[in-house]
């Protein structure tokens, strides 16, 4: 691990860190997906013609570590649809045609909280995922610190937000500290024995000042909240670099998050948690930022969960023809098919970039500079992983793929930033790492199969 695990400066572009956000028209129409979270798909409940409200529960969680989706406008069930998603997969989307109303649901009212399981199973049915990215069903974190074999003396409020352009998670610590606050609180009372007395660390970039005074008035007198500043650099939102910044202790592949003694949440996933947990209003709407070189208005936005981009952007407007929208930062965000695709949970940004910012130059071959090592906060070489992947015999390609410790890897993209001959290292770390993943798999149905 390197001493210092973050070192690479990328231009911030944070040109709507004083824009408060805007709330969106209430749209025509919504499109909810049922993948917006790591794990199985959410299944609907709903028939198409069914009248729904905001609030109301209108897909189950289905499996382990799903999340379930609720109405984000009042309206009719206009149909349920199959899409195709940014992964070349499909899932089914349920269409709300919305009558303007934005009537709420009668099923929404704050939730009873007795205990730890009723606030894990509370927590759970707001539908709160991680709103960072990684779209974890925020109850299943929780409910790793219960186990036994593992201590968490540490809780990290994720607020780096180190990507450029993105300040949704900025506005809500500015706008919303109190239920901050009360996503903390909740926490100590309703996990006391297992985080009872853990040190909650706002972990936040230095570059948001006015934040940091902040929530230092917030949190003034508990001695439980550090609001812990991180230097302004890429990648400290990503959780393995943030333990280790925060805490000196180092992430290992393939071992719980808690085994390391701690817990990690993005800010506005607790600030969610928190509104939902108060007045029984799960997660139908989100602060999102519109920015990019193409963009002729670059704002914040608050819009129902469901929203088409094409939505967005007419309040925003364009100076320029789309060359690449992206929903997420420039470094860690997906390239959309259509502007018609809907803004998700996990979408704190949309960015639109015009012909000249989006077309890539033309990669050439590898020249040994070092510079994709140098800036990887793991140290990887990705030269050396795809090296490996070209190894005939899986079992060795397996062995020596694992040695190279791309398992660690943060999909930061530092590597494909920094690379002179603009190779999509990237894209060789996450072919490994299925590879990986799918041989692991392999491997554990054999093991199956011999016992049996």
């Amino acid at each position: 691990m390197k001493k210092d695990i973050s070192s690479l400066h990328v231009p911030h572009n944070k040109n709507t860190a004083a824009c408060v956000p805007v709330r969106l028209q209430t749209p025509s129409e919504v499109l909810l997906p049922m993948n917006m979270h790591s794990g199985q798909d959410a299944e609907p409940i709903v028939q198409v013609g069914d009248y729904v409200k905001v609030g109301q529960l209108i897909a189950r969680e289905e499996g382990r570590f799903s999340s379930p989706v609720h109405a984000t406008v009042s309206g009719t069930v206009a149909e349920i649809v199959t899409m195709p998603t940014s992964k070349g997969r499909t899932t089914k989307a349920i269409r709300i045609e919305s009558d303007g109303k934005m009537e709420v649901s009668e099923t929404v009212k704050a939730p009873e909280l007795t205990d730890c399981d009723s606030f894990l199973q509370a927590v759970r049915e707001g539908g709160i995922v991680g709103l960072g990215g990684a779209a974890f069903p925020t109850w299943a974190k929780f409910n790793e610190a219960k186990n036994p074999d593992y201590k968490v003396d540490t809780v990290l409020v994720n607020a780096a937000e180190c990507e450029p352009y993105i300040t949704s998670d900025h506005q809500m610590m500015l706008l919303h500290p109190d239920l901050i606050a009360d996503g903390i609180e909740y926490l100590r009372k309703y996990m006391n024995e297992y985080l009872g007395s853990a040190t909650f660390k706002i972990c936040i970039e230095t570059n948001k000042a006015d934040a940091i005074e902040v929530l230092k008035k917030t949190f003034a007198g508990k001695d439980y909240v550090v609001i812990h500043e991180l230097k302004t650099i890429y990648p400290q939102g990503a959780k393995q670099v943030m333990l280790y910044n925060a805490t000196g202790r180092v992430a290992v592949a393939g071992r719980r998050f808690p085994s390391f003694g701690a817990l990690i949440i993005n800010v506005s996933s607790l600030a969610k948690m928190a509104e939902y947990l108060n007045t029984g209003m799960p997660l139908v709407e989100r602060i999102v930022t519109v920015d990019g070189p193409a963009v002729d208005k670059p704002m914040n936005l608050i819009a129902p969960i469901g929203t088409r981009i094409s939505e967005l952007l007419k309040v925003t407007g364009l100076k320029a023809e789309p060359g690449k929208v992206v929903v997420g930062g420039p470094m860690n965000g997906t390239a959309i098919c259509s502007v018609d695709d809907p803004m998700v949970k996990v979408s704190n940004a949309v960015l639109v970039f015009d012909e000249k910012s989006a077309v890539l130059p033309e990669a050439s071959a590898c020249i040994n500079c070092g510079r994709c090592i140098e800036k990887c906060p793991i140290g990887i070489s990705v030269a050396e992983v795809d090296r490996m992947l070209k190894v005939k015999n899986e079992d060795r390609r397996a062995k020596l793929l694992i040695d190279t410790g791309v398992r660690q890897c943060v999909d930061c993209a530092c590597c494909s930033y920094v690379c002179p001959a603009n190779r999509p290292l990237l894209q060789i770390n996450w072919e490994a790492k299925a590879f990986l993943k799918k041989y692991a798999a392999a491997q554990k149905e054999k093991e199956g199969v011999t016992k049996a």
